[in-house]
Formats: C-alpha cells, sequence, structure tokens
C-alpha cells in the first residue's frame, strides 16, 4: 500500500531541515520533495505490510520536533 502524507512548518527552513532529514530515513521507495509551497513538505513510501512499519509516526515525531504538523 502507498502511503502519501504532506506536512506543514511555520518556517521555510524548519521545512527543508525536515525534508533533508526525512530523506535518509529507511522506508520502501521512499519519496521526500516540498509540498503546496515552501512551508510544505510532501512524502510518499510504500507501506512494509510483511511487519510492523512506524515509518509514519517516525514521520509524525520528527515533524513535532521542528514545529509542523501533518495536513489533513
Amino acid at each position: 500500500m502507498k502511503v502519501q502524507i504532506e506536512y506543514e512548518f511555520q518556517t521555510e527552513q524548519h521545512a527543508y531541515r525536515f525534508l533533508n532529514t526525512a530523506m535518509h530515513m529507511e522506508a520502501e521507495a521512499l519519496k521526500v520533495k516540498l509540498g503546496r509551497s515552501d512551508h510544505h513538505v510532501s512524502v510518499a513510501y510504500q507501506y512494509a505490510d510483511h511487519a510492523f512499519d512506524s515509518t509514519a509516526a517516525d514521520l509524525d515525531d520528527l515533524a513535532r520536533e521542528l514545529g509542523g504538523e501533518e495536513v489533513r
């Protein structure tokens, strides 16, 4: 299953910091890029259905550390 999440940050600097950190996370078919603006980051990856996949929780934690949140 393909998962797509977009995060919004208060500053462009925090968005880029999230983008650069998330790009190096371990996830199958991971794609990280700027979203709607320079304050948004879009993340897509393939959910690992053969085992527990904590990628979404890890991304949420990282975003929260940088003052961001998931866009619903």
